[in-house]
């Protein structure tokens, strides 16, 4: 098979997919290509720096603990979203201290095995155990401190659950974007005209000319002969000028 029949191959199968279907298989494939998570859109607000995530700690994982969440919470506008977020942080930090207590056991462990224990081979490493219990319960350990962060964590989650269910039930409208648009500039207001219309009933161009010269600034209208004739008397209103140009 030559390179160019692999190559059509390639395309022919790479039409026949329409990709995922399903709602959870397109949340899935969104994760796909994240590595660090520096190019994400959809997840940008949880790149580091970030009140989730450590420098040195796993991203792609943290993104997905806040996807199962989602799928598990189905928060239905951005405040649940919101406290679905705070759930997936403290999971993260009830994880992180879970590991925070075992370095601290495994590197007391370690310093303790150093020292001979006065009991049997296969005794020694209760042996150890017990000494380090002694030491991490007791004096200024921060063994209990730790444990009590984890628990007042888990309530935080109890609490953030209810408030999720508060949300979805009570205040399930999604909030539009507000647009900041420019406010126009008012125009001034024009200034009105105060002089009083001149009417003028012999539109010939002589006549009015004749009323522009005499009244510069007064607005001239023509009225058709008619309402003259109907006696409407504008005789009141009409210029001393000449009725035609000498």
């Amino acid at each position: 098979m030559t390179k160019e029949d692999r190559a059509r191959i390639a395309r022919e199968n790479g039409a026949k997919s329409r990709g995922p279907i399903t709602p959870e298989g397109k949340a899935q494939s969104r994760m796909n290509s994240i590595k660090t998570g520096e190019n994400a859109e959809t997840l940008a607000q949880f790149v580091p720096p970030n009140s989730g995530v450590l420098c040195h700690e796993d991203r792609k994982k943290f993104f997905a603990l806040i996807a199962e969440l989602t799928q598990i919470y189905r928060p239905v506008n951005q405040e649940a979203a919101f406290l679905v977020r705070q759930i997936a942080i403290a999971r993260w930090q009830i994880e992180r201290t879970q590991t925070d207590l075992n370095c601290i056991w495994n590197d007391e462990l370690l310093t303790a095995a150093q020292q001979p224990a006065p009991v049997a081979e296969q005794y020694e490493d209760y042996y150890y155990q017990a000494q380090v219990s002694r030491k991490l319960y007791g004096g200024k350990s921060p063994i209990e401190k730790m444990e009590r962060h984890i628990d007042r964590l888990e309530r935080r989650i109890t609490r953030l659950r209810r408030e999720i269910l508060n949300v979805n039930k009570n205040f399930p409208t999604v909030a539009i974007p507000m647009e900041t648009k420019e406010e126009a500039t008012p125009e001034p207001p024009k200034a009105e005209n105060s002089e009083p219309i001149v009417y003028v009933t012999e539109p010939t161009p002589e006549v009015l000319a004749a009323y522009r010269r005499e009244f510069p600034n007064h607005r001239i209208v023509v009225l058709p002969p008619d309402d003259v004739a109907n006696g409407i008397d504008y005789d009141d209103d009409l210029p001393p000028a000449p009725r035609r140009a000498a």
